[in-house]
């Protein structure tokens, strides 16, 4: 409710974002985000780990991707909806991940190297069903529709001055807004709130992954002055085994406060007490680093080690493509707009049979346990035709083009009555964060980030992890 009162502009094109949320909303929305112990703003928490439902609870694999449905959507549509659920369903997979870890951490204090192995070799399961879901992100999830009409819900108000918002959004209700004047209007600003969007960087399943493997991320643009080995021998060493955990990138670090408290912790104390990349390093000596037999023991912990960091950078590799594919590419050819619109094929919107039954059978026991009445969340709502203009641009049965809000914001305005699709793309650009980008323009994530630059060098960095 929040991000379509700051972003949903009430359908007028050229309308700004809001940069006032008001009391209605903020204020439960504050005391709620205080609850949880995370930021008030859109999260991968909010729109992932607490959205989704089980269509089919007698399916095989009830927590497969294909029997997962989403509560609730911005846009209704199966693209938004999929793109929550890729996430989902490789946080549900990928979970036992996290009992791996936590059996190499205390194989580690056991000095058990059998069990390190395997538990690497667990996690290196769990990371290889990450891969394989991610790359399913394509079937059901057009790039068009999420760049130009779902991924500005997800943004926050951080590093969104070219999107409308310089000073990010005042809490109305929270922040003593009712006492200023124009004689202190500094301190008002002081009041206005910036917060990231959603990220992918906000989950706490692929840091957990990072700190167990003793991957380090500097800040963004920063780059390591010591060698890894060295400082992670070093690190291992000193009296106790324990020193200061190593640098860390910031933003990564500030992304945890987007968590719920109880994930934040568990993060910081794994940090605190996982040495796996250490004890690696300290068993293999210099003269087994470039070994490839697989009769010692050692040589096998770290081929198993090093399996991880693979997973992890291939596991990056795609994020990657799957930013070029839906943020830059769109950014640069810019949004199609056709003449006309007609509904376009229904097997180019809806999933596959298999998804449609159990989603039918969902619907139809939860009608029947509401009395007939009632909708689902996203995955219930028919897809709307106007989604989806570049499915429609060669199609042969067209309909009378809709009203584009565009169009009667400017004729109520005494000016053309008409625009051409180039106009409307101009209107559509401004301000906003969903516009054309020319090859200079830095192409920000919904978490304020210079988002190709960040993903290329956090990848680099987990391949300089292999030992």
């Amino acid at each position: 409710m929040a991000h379509a009162y700051v972003w949903g502009r009430n359908g007028a094109v050229s309308e700004p974002a809001s940069e006032f949320l008001p009391a209605s909303i903020a204020v439960p929305w504050v005391a709620t985000a205080e609850f949880l112990q995370l930021n008030p703003v859109v999260c991968c928490a909010g729109v992932c780990h607490w959205n989704w439902q089980i269509l089919d609870p007698d399916a095989d694999d009830i927590m497969d991707i294909d029997n997962l449905g989403t509560i609730h959507t911005f846009s209704g549509s199966l693209d938004e909806s999929w793109f929550y659920l890729v996430t989902t369903a490789i946080e549900a997979k990928c979970a036992r991940g996290l009992n791996a870890i936590l059996a190499a951490v205390e194989a580690v204090e056991e000095d058990n190297m059998e069990k390190v192995t395997h538990s690497l070799h667990q996690i290196a399961y769990s990371l290889g069903e990450a891969n394989g879901i991610l790359e399913r992100m394509y079937e059901r999830c057009d790039p068009y529709v999420f760049y130009w009409k779902i991924r500005e819900f997800l943004a926050g108000w951080e590093n969104m001055e070219e999107a409308g918002l310089p000073y990010g959004v005042l809490y109305e209700g929270v922040d003593d807004t009712d006492r200023f004047s124009l004689d202190n209007w500094q301190s008002l600003l002081r009041r206005f709130r910036k917060y990231a969007g959603g990220s992918a960087a906000q989950t706490p399943l692929l840091q957990a992954f990072d700190i167990a493997l003793g991957i380090k991320h500097f800040p963004t643009g920063e780059k390591q002055t010591r060698p890894v080995v060295v400082e992670a021998r070093n690190r291992l060493s000193r009296e106790h085994g324990v020193s200061q955990p190593p640098a860390v990138n910031s933003y990564l670090v500030r992304m945890r406060n987007y968590m719920p408290g109880g994930h934040r912790r568990f993060l910081e104390d794994l940090a605190a007490t996982c040495r796996i990349r250490e004890y690696v390093l300290l068993t293999c000596s210099d003269s087994l680093l470039h070994m490839e037999t697989a009769d010692d023991p050692r040589v096998r912990l770290r081929q198993a080690y090093n399996m991880c960091v693979d997973l992890m950078k291939t596991f990056r590799d795609k994020h990657l493509m799957i930013v070029t594919r839906y943020i830059i590419s769109p950014a640069k050819h810019g949004p199609m707009v056709p003449q006309r619109v007609s509904v376009p094929e229904t097997s180019k919107i809806m999933p596959p049979s298999a998804y449609i039954q159990a989603m039918n059978k969902h619907m139809a026991k939860s009608q029947q346990d509401a009395g007939g009445g009632g909708r689902l969340g996203g995955d219930s709502l028919p897809a709307d035709p106007t989604m989806y203009p570049q499915t429609n641009l060669a199609a042969s049965k067209q309909a009378e083009p809709p009203k584009c809000p565009a169009h009667s914001h400017f004729a109520s305005n005494g000016r053309s009555k008409s625009m051409s699709p180039q106009a409307v793309v101009q209107a559509q650009d401004k301000g906003r964060l969903a516009r054309t980008l020319d090859d200079h323009a830095v192409a920000r994530g919904t978490g304020g980030t210079d988002a190709i630059q960040f993903l290329k060098q956090v990848r680099n960095e987990t391949v300089q992890s292999r030992i």
